[in-house]
């Protein structure tokens, strides 16, 4: 009975502290980064250690900062957790190294 209870007591402390951070939309578009998803309900949700918001009563949260990220990457904190997310539509052709990968040629079908 007693490894029972210490089992609940475990159980409680380890998914009290849980809060699991699922992003929905990471994009930049017209000059700002939009980010939404899902967390534990009411908590504080930072991005990037500069943004604040809480997510509402069913967990959702959404940002949108009037910046571009210099890594094309924000990291989203809830409780503990963190969660590094990559922005798309972020990256302009210049900031990649080398040539960017042509598409191949259609092929016309065989009669």
């Amino acid at each position: 009975m007693r490894w029972f209870a210490a089992a609940l007591v475990f159980f409680a402390i380890t998914s009290a502290a849980r809060a699991d951070i699922r992003i929905n939309e990471s994009r930049f578009v017209d000059g700002n980064v939009v980010i939404s998803g899902e967390t534990e309900p009411n908590r504080t949700v930072t991005l990037d250690d500069k943004y604040k918001t809480k997510s509402d009563g069913g967990g959702y949260f959404k940002f949108t900062a009037h910046e571009k990220p210099f890594t094309c990457m924000s990291d989203i904190r809830s409780g503990s957790d963190i969660y590094s997310a990559v922005i798309s539509g972020c990256l302009d052709p210049g900031d990649v190294d080398g040539p960017l990968p042509s598409k191949p040629e259609a092929k016309a079908p065989k009669q």
